[in-house]
This record gives structure tokens, sequence and C-alpha cells, in this order.
């Protein structure tokens, strides 16, 4: 069954890469042939064959797809940049098994063992935040390890409510219709705040800052790029197979709603506030999940479509962003850097600009349309609703520009490298190392044109959301 090997075919890859952890290059080339062959998988893989596996439903429907095929467009990213330079010595295994465990929560419809997926998959990614480079001179710092033990142990309580919450649905379901309201909220409670947890949501963000601050790139990405946006298939299981928790729950609706814009709007002002570029990006992040929740709490076709859509852009985006990031942070001996990055480093800068953008849902980028979508999703409620998702925005974007500006065209507070003659030696043009591998380049040309091309013309995976919509229950007609 070629399901299982979605599944199977990535785990076995982490196993080679485990065993070539000592040789960084060949782990991230191996890691690059492994990840692009799960995504020709995920791309050939025929859809809408659901099936039984252990007593447990299995299907890879139109919607699982696309979540695939972006989770490893990233991964193949973050893979190439740990081929030509040092990355973690178990990142690539983890990577592929994390995108292993993706697989499984995308294909298995049985939401305690979706809930148990991710649970793991946040584990992994803790082991990232203390992974270290082979043969690294560097000890691991102690408050690096306090961060990390920090965000094991919130993702933990995060994993820990939703099992709770998928194991009481499961156990009442013949009792949601019947017993009242108590138990329908206190079982959606215990959802949403493990939900909100494991994204990072206000007031539930406490692991987001230090993770931000102390994290390479590449693993930025997995905890608010992949694990974040795997969140949302993972809660829609539960709504599918329980749709009687947000379908006549206005209680929960609201509470979904109040904690999205809370996130929405306190992201785009801690943003607003941050004097570092790396708290900025992750406060922007926060905020677009907030209103990505805020779409899925409306229930209806316009508000899902935006979340799923946007939680696409949102991976594409932090690929983007880490990219930019390390190549931006890359030291490069003996180059003389006075200018802003756009100047000096201009396609690290791009990399950059171009995933704050479609954060910010800027046209013509992919990261549009949700937040059309979105205003499309809100036209029929109260006026309050439509204010304060254009307020959001209108704030998410004033933050997006002040850290564009601050990191793009500021020079660098670093000291430069200077020559050890004379002060005329200095005024003299410095032939610097390229900061960035060609194929490093070629990789965000392509996924700069991808982000346009899906701006332009989304169509197509419209069609693909609009398909895997037909079969949610909660959604509203």
């Amino acid at each position: 069954m070629i399901y299982l090997l979605l599944i199977l075919f990535p785990l076995a890859a982490a196993a080679g890469a485990f065993i070539l952890r000592r040789d960084s290059t060949l782990a991230g080339w191996a890691g690059v042939g492994a990840v692009t062959a799960e995504l020709w998988l995920a791309l050939t893989a025929p859809v809408n064959q659901p099936a039984r596996l252990l007593d447990v439903s299995v299907n890879y429907n139109e919607l699982s797809q696309l979540f695939l095929t972006t989770f490893c467009i990233g991964g193949l990213a973050m893979t190439l940049l740990a081929a030509v330079r040092p990355e973690g010595e178990y990142f690539v295994a983890a990577l592929l098994l994390i995108l292993g465990l993706s697989a499984a929560i995308l294909i298995l419809q049985e939401p305690f063992v979706v809930a148990s997926l991710l649970f793991l998959a946040s584990l992994l990614g803790g082991l990232q935040l203390v992974d270290q480079p082979a043969d690294s001179p560097v000890l691991m710092q102690p408050h690096t390890i306090g961060m990390a033990l920090k965000y094991t142990l919130l993702v933990a309580l995060g994993g820990v409510l939703l099992l709770i919450g998928f194991v009481l649905a499961t156990a009442f379901t013949g009792q949601l219709a019947s017993t009242g309201p108590v138990l329908t909220h206190t079982i959606f409670a215990l959802l949403l705040i493990g939900f909100c947890i494991r994204v990072g949501l206000l007031p539930f963000h406490l692991w987001l800052p230090d993770v931000l601050d102390e994290a390479p790139p590449p693993t930025i990405f997995v905890q608010l790029g992949l694990l974040t946006a795997l969140s949302f298939p993972v809660l829609l299981v539960a709504l599918q197979t329980q749709p009687q928790l947000l379908v006549g729950n206005s209680s929960g609706q609201r509470l979904m709603l109040g904690l999205g814009f809370l996130s929405a709007l306190g992201g785009g002002a801690l943003a607003l506030a941050a004097a570092h570029t790396r708290r900025a990006i992750g406060y922007l992040a926060v905020a677009n999940m907030g209103l990505l929740a805020t779409g899925l709490a409306m229930t209806n076709a316009a508000g899902v479509g935006a979340a799923l859509l946007g939680a696409l852009s949102h991976v594409l985006g932090l690929t983007l962003i880490a990219l930019g990031l390390a190549l931006l942070e890359q030291p490069v001996p003996g180059r003389r850097e006075q200018a802003g990055a756009m100047r000096e480093r201009p396609m690290a800068a791009l990399a950059l600009l171009l995933g704050v953008l479609l954060l910010l849902g800027v046209p013509p980028f992919s990261g549009f349309l949700p937040k059309l979508l979105l205003f499309s999703a809100v036209a029929g409620e109260s006026g309050v609703v439509g204010l304060l998702v254009g307020g959001a925005l209108v704030l998410n974007g004033v933050a997006g520009a002040r850290l564009l500006s601050q990191a793009l065209l500021r020079p660098s507070e670093a000291p430069t490298t200077r020559s050890l003659f004379s002060d005329d030696l200095d005024r003299l043009a410095v032939v610097a190392v390229p900061y960035a591998p060609r194929a490093v380049l070629v990789v965000i040309v392509l996924l700069a044109i991808l982000s346009i091309v899906v701006g332009v013309w989304p169509q197509p995976v419209i069609t693909l959301i609009d398909e895997a919509m037909r079969g949610l229950p909660f959604l509203s007609r």
C-alpha cells in the first residue's frame, strides 16, 4: 500500500541519516534525496482511496496531499541548508522522523492516534533545540538547556490536554448530544487549550520567545512552520469525527474567536515593540496563526478555506524566513559589510522579505488570498468582527514594515573584519567570499516564483481545498 510507503519511507531514511550523522554534509545530501523522493510520492500517490489498517481508518485526500507537499518543500530547503552549512548532528534524522510522523497524521483518521503522533513530533522538535553540530568546539549554554526544558514541558502539557480531550470525546460520543452543554464545553476547552499551547497563541505563547532567541533558523522553521501548521489537521480530525464539539457550541466558537483576535492583535503589538528581529518574526507568526484560528472558528466555507490555505502559506513563508535568517547570520571571513542587508546580501534579504510578506498577506503573493477569504468570511458577521480583522491586518502590516526596515535597511551592528595593515588598505574593495552557495540561492528563487504563481493563479489549490472541505461535517452551509 502506497500510503504505508508515504509513512515508512521517511522513517527508514531517518535511520540512514542517523548512521551518517557524524558527516553533516553527507547526511544533509542524503536527506535532500530522501525528502525529494517523499515529495514525489506525495504528488503521485492516489487520493481518496479509504481503507482500514489495524482497525484504523486510512485515507489520503486532497488536503493531506497539499499539506504533505508543502511540508516536503520546506523540508527539502532545510535539508539542503544542512548539507551546505553545519547544523545539528541529529537535525536531518529528526526532520525526516517528523516528516514521517506528519504523513501518518495526515493519512490516519483516528483522533487519539493523530494526537499521540503530534505529541511525539513535538518532543522530537524539542530534541533539535539542544542539538549541536558534530565535533562542535562550543559547549551547550545553560540557558539553552533551560529553554529546551521549558519548551518540552509546555508542549507536553499541550499534548496531554489534547490526548485527554480526544479520549473523553471518544468515550462520551453518545452522551455529547444528550447530556447538555457542560460536557461538550469541557472537552472542547481541553482541545482548544492544547491546540493554543502547541501553536503558541496568546496567552499560551510562553515557549516562543526563548525558542526564537536560541534556536538555529532550520529549527525555527520546524517549530513555527511545520509543527504549528500540522496542528490544524489534527484539530480538523477531531471536529470531523465529533462535529458536535463545535456545531451549535456558540460559547466555544466565541472563545476560539476571542483567543484568535487576542493573538492577532497582541502578536502584532508585541512584534511592533520587539527590539530584536527574531522575536518580531515570532510574534508576527503568532499574529498570523491567530487570524487563521479565527477563520476556523467561523465554521463557514470562506473562513475554513482561509485557515487551511493560510496554514500552507504560513509554512512557505517560514521556509523563506529560515533561509533568509540563516544566510544573514552566516559569518563570512574577510567580508566588509557597512550597508544594510538589502545591499550587502540581496538574496538573503529577498528571502526574508518574501517570507514576511507572505505572513502579512501582501499581494500578489500566495499569502494574500487567505486574508481576502477571511474578509469574505466576516462579511456576514457583526461590524466589530470586521473591524478587529482589519485592525489586526493594519497593525501587523506596520509591525512587518518596521521589522523589514530594521533587518534589511540598517547597517549591521556586528563589528566588521578590518585589515591588520594600514587604513589605506581598508578603503580598497574587499573581494568577499560568497555568503551563500548557489544551490540555496536557486531554492530561494524557486520558492519566490512558487509564491507568486500560487498568488496569481490560485485556482488549482482552491479546487483541491474545496474538494477536501466537502467532507467536513461541522462546516456551515
